[in-house]
């Protein structure tokens, strides 16, 4: 039976991105070719067969937003949890509630922000380096397999990367202007990413830091000219008191809960034991059973993290999809290293380096299995790309024939 429902959000979504391309038409190719890619895997996973990664997690939040949303508006609200299981089905809840079931329609929802953040992709790196560059950008974004899958399955990677991805506009455009709104849209952009996924909070305390300390160098040289600077005293103080909220243990997220659990030893080796299994598990000997073996097998379990599976981890035919995956982090990876002077020395590029490796060890620690790292890695892909986006070829569709 042809689901009206969720077709009519799709075409919700088709017009959104339509109006998009005629703002802003340097991207519009990007966009249609993105859409149509993504509408079309929609379409064969709803109808023909199921894509990979769609069952289990997938099901398990769409049919609790429909345990929450079935019973009207109101009900659905009384739901409201900011648990790391509950927070993304209650968001669903909410349109289940007001328009029907419809698993097309919450999947459309995805596929909304999966278009808004080859958008704001686009825009980071037209700030980030040029033109050019953004366009290579786009289409990355837009061709990216992993983000393609993740765009249309019910799951809450589109909706942290969406709101990571504003984050670090935000980071960046108050590097570049000073503004204090692009702090406010960061810490929005930190605050929604962490209600979908906990850790997520380590790149607003890595942000928090970075402003306390620039402010409080301005607040030193103010004083020092005899002057006094009310709005950098007042960031100053703001940065301090949420740090300092943080590690007194008063706020807590999901997965990680508060600061002095998130570094208990017993607890970080707990999570390393459980996160290694599966057939899809990485080596035992990447399990950490002590203190001091953090300090060498945190980086082992990153790299695992980024770049597994390896060929001598293939069991079946399925893990292929994760080789592939893996060859293309190893192909952006490399790309950032031969670009990584002109990264350290830009403050912008610095810091999402530096937030992404803050996030490649934290999910190196957390992740255990290279099936579930190939979706967790889809959250910060767009890092990988913008760092290494002047070096990424040009995509050629059709070449002009030479004129002799």
């Amino acid at each position: 039976m042809i689901d009206l429902l969720g077709f009519t959000a799709i075409l919700i979504v088709s017009l959104i991105t339509l109006v998009m391309a005629l703002r802003w038409p340097e991207i519009s190719n990007i966009l249609f070719v993105a859409l149509i890619i993504r509408v079309l895997l929609l379409l064969v996973g709803h109808y023909i067969i199921p894509l990979p990664g769609g069952n289990l997690d997938a099901e398990f939040f769409e049919r609790r937003a429909w345990d929450f949303g079935q019973d009207g508006f109101y009900n659905a609200l009384s739901h409201f949890n900011l648990g790391p299981f509950v927070f993304f089905s209650w968001l669903h809840s909410i349109p289940y509630s007001l328009f029907g079931r419809s698993i097309l329609m919450g999947q459309s929802i995805g596929l909304l922000f999966g278009i808004g953040t080859i958008f704001f992709g686009w825009k980071l790196a037209n700030i980030l380096w040029d033109s050019r560059t953004a366009n290579k950008v786009g289409w990355a974004l837009a061709l990216f397999p992993s983000l393609i899958l993740y765009s249309v399955l019910f799951l809450r990677e589109v909706y942290i990367g969406f709101f990571l991805i504003l984050a670090v506009y935000g980071v960046v455009n108050w590097i570049k202007t000073d503004s204090y709104k692009s702090i406010v849209l960061s810490l929005m952009g930190f605050i929604g990413a962490t209600l979908f996924h906990g850790p997520m909070l380590a790149g607003a305390i890595i942000f928090l830091i970075v402003l306390a300390a620039t402010y409080f160098k301005r607040m030193l040289i103010s004083l020092v000219n005899l002057k006094f600077d009310l709005k950098i005293f007042t960031i100053f103080l703001s940065c301090i008191i949420l740090i300092g909220l943080y590690l007194s243990n008063k706020i807590s997220v999901s997965y990680i809960g508060a600061f002095e659990n998130s570094i208990n030893i017993e607890n970080l080796l707990l999570r390393t034991h459980n996160a290694t299994q599966g057939n899809a598990s990485w080596p035992e000997w990447t399990k950490i059973s002590s203190g001091i073996e953090l300090l060498y097998k945190v980086p082992a379990r990153s790299i695992y993290f980024v770049f597994s599976p390896f060929p001598w981890d293939i069991k079946k035919l399925g893990h292929l999809i994760g080789l592939f995956d893996s060859c293309l982090y190893i192909y952006l990876v490399l790309l950032i290293i031969r670009n990584i002077k002109v990264i350290w020395k830009d403050p912008s590029l610095r810091i999402i380096l530096i937030i992404l490796l803050f996030y490649i060890c934290i999910y190196g620690l957390g992740v255990g299995n290279f099936g579930t790292a190939l979706r967790h890695k889809t959250k910060f892909t767009f890092m990988f790309i913008l760092l290494a986006a002047p070096l990424i070829k040009k995509l050629v569709f059709f070449k002009k024939p030479s004129k002799n």
